[in-house]
């Protein structure tokens, strides 16, 4: 039997807006799930905490039974918004 993926295939290509979709939940369920434990900390060891985060592993370890081409895709997405939300904290933390 075939694993099911989660997204659908458009001529053979993963749903590329799907996968974005998922990928932002995602990542903003992560972001909401450590919002508690950071905010107790200052700003700067929250920022050195999410730098050292591999976002792009814990998505793949998620997405583990998936396409290799699903698993890139997603992976280059969320390494993309950990690295927009990283520097907008650097930004903030600058303005401190």
């Amino acid at each position: 039997m075939e694993p099911v993926s989660r997204f659908n295939l458009i001529n053979g290509v993963p749903d590329s807006e799907q996968v974005e979709e998922w990928v932002e939940s995602y990542f903003q369920g992560l972001l909401k799930m450590m919002n508690p434990f950071y905010s107790k900390v200052n700003l700067k060891e929250v920022l050195n905490s999410i730098k050292a985060i591999r976002f792009d592993q814990l998505a793949a370890k998620e997405l583990a039974g998936e396409s290799p081409q699903i698993i890139e895709m997603a992976t280059n997405l969320i390494n993309e918004m950990a690295k927009s939300e990283i520097e907008y904290m650097e930004a903030y933390v600058e303005k401190e």
